[in-house]
């Protein structure tokens, strides 16, 4: 059993460490199945949403939100970056280098999702504070709830893509409210049957390779199903990777800049991560769940996202000696919490 559980999490680690490739692999592969063969993967779109959103929600701690009131202003700052100067920024972007409005309103369903939970581990390689980005993290993915129908209602009908807002809440119901419900209730049962470290080694790693396994498949589906929109519209979509490139060092440097003086190291490192890593697979379900086969061509702008938010995650994380320098913080040893 342990080297089954020691093999999931090698997988899980390469799954992880290789996105950059693999989701690059999913996309041209995707493109290449679907403009060549013109099978249709639809079908499939559905049970992969469930079945990549569900594992990912074991990993929220609803625990966590305990130390809400000893990270108030971590919490703040970053549920404000989050939900109010990511999309902000996002629309400034997207108005200046995107024409399509298809590529705009998938941009911008990512810019007002909330963090992923692999900007905690993030956080831990780093030496921030874990305490506060499990809580941030938990509290972010409550406040999607609302979020997504109000925001992301309002902001679709501002792109001119009206959705009632029964059919969003109900596609947010199967995307979000029942996983976020089954998977806190998976996972409390675990942890109370044979604890969180046990949870934590064996099975946190199944269900993050089962993520990242239906993220690569759902990239794949959505890029053959559009294959030939895409060719037919790729100087527009390629205007992704100037919104990218503009989006991750702006926020990052606007977090530097606020938290200097006010914020240490750790804690700055929790708004960070908690604030600029998008959950990418989220917000391609959402979209996919609440605008159908018109919601596929709008996720190919956040799957491409992918491509530029983990290097640049990982490039940020090798600069974390002068970021501590910049704090004037030494290194040390902070306490990880499960």
């Amino acid at each position: 059993m342990c080297k089954e559980f020691n093999l999931v999490s090698r997988v899980q680690f390469r799954l992880s460490k290789h996105m950059i490739e693999l989701t690059l692999l999913s996309i041209f592969s995707g493109i290449f199945f679907g403009y060549f063969t013109g099978v249709k993967l639809g079908f499939l779109i559905l049970p992969l949403v469930f079945a990549m959103i569900y594992p990912m929600m074991t990993s929220i701690s609803l625990s966590a939100l305990r130390n809400v009131r000893g990270c108030f202003s971590v919490i703040v700052e970053a549920l404000v970056l989050n939900f109010a100067i990511a999309p902000a920024y996002m629309f400034v972007l997207t108005s200046i280098f995107v024409p399509d409005p298809r590529i705009r309103l998938g941009l911008m369903f990512l810019a007002i999702a909330p963090s992923s939970s692999m900007g905690l581990g993030f956080i831990g390689l780093s030496g921030g504070d874990l305490l506060a980005g499990a809580a941030t993290v938990a509290l972010a993915f409550l406040c999607s709830i609302f979020v997504y129908p109000l925001l992301g209602g309002y902001i679709a009908e501002k792109s001119s893509f009206h959705v009632p807002y029964f059919l969003m809440v109900k596609s947010l119901i199967f995307v979000l409210i029942l996983p976020l419900a089954l998977g806190v209730l998976t996972r409390e049962a675990i942890v109370r049957k044979r604890g969180v470290h046990y949870f934590n080694r064996r099975y946190k790693p199944v269900f993050s390779t089962i993520t990242l396994v239906c993220l690569y498949a759902m990239i794949f589906v959505i890029f053959s199903s559009k294959a030939r929109m895409i060719v037919h519209d790729l100087r527009d979509i390629l205007m992704v990777a100037p919104v990218a490139i503009c989006f991750y060092p702006s926020l990052v440097l606007l977090t530097l800049l606020i938290n200097r003086k006010r914020l240490s190291y750790e804690k700055h490192q929790s708004v960070v991560f908690t604030s600029v890593s998008k959950n990418i697979a989220l917000s391609i379900a959402i979209l996919v769940a609440v605008f159908g086969k018109e919601g596929q061509y709008f996720a190919v702008a956040p799957a491409l996202m992918a491509v530029f938010q983990a290097p640049f995650l990982m490039c940020y994380l090798r600069m974390q000696e002068r970021v501590r320098s910049f704090f004037g913080s030494s290194e040390i040893d902070y306490p990880k919490i499960d």
